[in-house]
Formats: C-alpha cells, sequence, structure tokens
C-alpha cells in the first residue's frame, strides 16, 4: 500500500509491496534529472522495475537479459531504434539475491550516483525494511 510522506523531502512516495517500492525508487532517480531512465533485474537478467523513458527501458531491458549474468559492472552503450544510450550497469548484492542496477543517460558520474542510490535502496526493500 503506497504512503505519502510530504514532510519528507528524501522519501515522498514508499510501499511495502517490493515491486511497487523499486518503482519508486527508479522513478525518484529520473526525476532528479539526473538520468533519462533506470532499470533493475534479478541476476538471469528478469525486468524487476523501471522508470523513465519507455524507449531507453526497452532497448536496456532486452539487453539485460543477455548480459546480466555476466556483468559485476559495465560502462556501455547500447543503440536501439533509432536511439543511442549511454549506459552504466552494476550487480548489486541483496538479501534476496543479487540484482542487476542500470542507468541511462546523463555522465557516466551521474549514472553511478544514481545506481549507488537505488542499490542502498534495494538492499533494505528487500531485507523487508
Amino acid at each position: 500500500m503506497p504512503v505519502s510522506h510530504p514532510g519528507n523531502r528524501r522519501r515522498r512516495r514508499t510501499s511495502t509491496e517490493p515491486s511497487l517500492a523499486l518503482h519508486y525508487q527508479l522513478a525518484a532517480c529520473c526525476d532528479s534529472g539526473e538520468v533519462v531512465a533506470m532499470a533493475m533485474a534479478d541476476d538471469d537478467g528478469v525486468p524487476l522495475a523501471m522508470a523513465g523513458e519507455l524507449g531507453a527501458c526497452r532497448d536496456v531491458a532486452g539487453k539485460m537479459i543477455a548480459v546480466a549474468p555476466r556483468i559485476r559492472d559495465v560502462e556501455c552503450t547500447i543503440l536501439g531504434a533509432g536511439a543511442r544510450w549511454d549506459v552504466s550497469m552494476k550487480k548489486v548484492p541483496t538479501p534476496g539475491g543479487d540484482v542487476v542496477v542500470c542507468a541511462v543517460g546523463g555522465s557516466a558520474e551521474a549514472r553511478q550516483r544514481q545506481i549507488q542510490r537505488t542499490s542502498a535502496s534495494a538492499q533494505r526493500i528487500f531485507a523487508g525494511r
């Protein structure tokens, strides 16, 4: 069930349902304006949550399935239908198993910052806190 926290700048929306909480986290990263899209997948590349530019999410999600089992950390460019996306991907250990977090667009520094932010949240979400 979604909960609003109007007085707290960092956590505007929360949920006790993990997939919705992950979506809110990724959306907050995109809302910051530093990245165009964020995606998260399990260790097999199956998407868990996405937010931001739909075309970027589709292009990145398609590639995550192929590379997720083999990566630890990568910076790459993904070519999609008429688009070129700079992407950072990182495998993150969580209590529920490894997940791959991807940030699309923006600078490499901004992508790494949003991946770090999402990694900390994913660890809390998968720990059930």
